[in-house]
């Protein structure tokens, strides 16, 4: 028996398909939309003709948030001192905002000669005279009651009195500040300063705490003005030539869609900065920060204009419809009151022109105002 020469018998029978899809539908064919000529008159449709133009081009490129040169500062201490919370008792916080002439601290003056033996001496030289001039009230009212002073002699007496009084009590108040661990009650009625803020801002940071001695000069917090910010863009030194650095920059966030609100950055003058390392240098742009969206060293995205441009597909930005996972579309005007989604890829947007990397062709008629009606049409919740 020779099995080499014998044919191989071959199965008629296809396997199966791994899927059996029924019903199939093209993509087009689900999106189609006729409308009446009334539906099309009360949805306000309006179209555009799908254009080829030359657009500028622009680049993404990471951005820091900082501070305005200039507009931070350090609040040191004028003189020495011990420290103390500001008048209203609230302590400070790193992040908290302050605004002009808002009270930072209560500083306590002490001369930097005095001790504790230095105040040990005062108080009792101030005993002493305390002493004396309470003999000398005594002795004026004496004579004046023998008729042989004057008012005016015992006046002189007493007022002499009240002074070496204070300057006891003073005296007094210091050394318990020195020997006591409770300072604000030992530091009621002595001589003191209040700093205040010089600016508004944000306190950046805290070198200080409530109840510490300081010298003059010590830093005491860092406060910086973020109304408005600067935004550092790092550039690669060999795409430096092919960015317009006269133009406006516009800023975003990470997070941000390309077809997101965005908001413009003016170039401004800046010392020159650059990194070695990974051969960058840095270009300035002056951003508004009314509401205090954006803090000092937050990453941004920022998007530069280039000088070249190029040629792409371009259509009204309103016309741009998202659905519910992030996909771009447009209506299409095929015939007359009849319109297809189709799905488009945005590349960027541009002002109010969305530039698209795929879409329809050019000369297509695309809904410019009323998609947004359209869509709600096609999903039953229209007009």
């Amino acid at each position: 028996m020779v099995w080499g020469c014998s044919k191989k018998t071959k199965s008629k029978e296809k396997p199966p398909p791994p899927a059996k899809v029924q019903n199939a539908v093209k993509e087009t064919d689900l999106t189609t939309i006729t409308l009446t000529n009334e539906a099309e008159s009360r949805l306000g449709i309006q179209t555009v003709i799908v254009e080829y133009r030359s657009v500028e081009k622009d680049r993404t490129f990471g951005g820091e948030i900082m501070p305005v040169s200039g507009h931070s500062v350090t609040v040191s201490a004028p003189l020495s001192g011990t420290l103390f919370a500001a008048d209203n008792g609230l302590l400070l916080n790193a992040g908290q905002q302050v605004t002009h002439s808002q009270p930072l601290y209560r500083l306590l003056l002490v001369l930097p000669e005095q001790n504790l033996l230095s105040v040990q001496e005062e108080i009792s030289l101030q005993k002493v005279e305390f002493d004396l001039a309470q003999a000398k009230v005594k002795r004026a009212q004496q004579m004046l009651d023998d008729k042989a002073g004057s008012v005016r002699e015992l006046e002189d007496a007493k007022a002499q009195l009240a002074r070496v009084g204070v300057a006891l009590e003073t005296a007094q108040a210091r050394m318990e500040l020195l020997k006591s661990g409770e300072l604000d009650s030992a530091a009621e009625g002595l001589s003191s300063l209040i700093i205040k803020s010089p600016m508004d801002g944000i306190i950046q940071k805290i070198h200080v705490a409530p109840g510490q001695t300081v010298t003059a000069a010590t830093a005491l917090l860092d406060i910086a003005s973020i109304d408005p910010v600067w935004v550092k863009v790092p550039v690669y030194v060999g795409d430096l030539a092919t960015i317009d650095t006269k133009k406006p920059a516009r800023v975003h966030s990470l997070a941000d869609f390309a077809g997101a609100e965005t908001q413009t950055a003016e170039p401004v003058v800046a010392s020159f900065s650059a990194d070695p390392q990974s051969a960058t240098t840095d270009l300035f742009y002056e951003l508004s920060n009314a509401d205090l969206s954006y803090r000092p060293g937050q990453k941004i995205s920022v998007t530069l204009s280039l000088k070249d441009t190029e040629q792409s597909l371009v259509v009204p930005y309103s016309s741009i419809l998202y659905d519910m996972y992030g996909s771009a579309w447009i209506y299409e005007n095929t015939e007359p009151r009849v319109y297809i989604r189709r799905r488009v890829e945005l590349r960027r947007a541009l002002g109010e022109l969305a530039i698209l990397s795929r879409g329809p062709a050019v000369g297509a008629k695309v809904v410019s105002a009323g998609a947004a009606e359209l869509f709600g049409t096609e999903f039953g919740v229209g007009k």
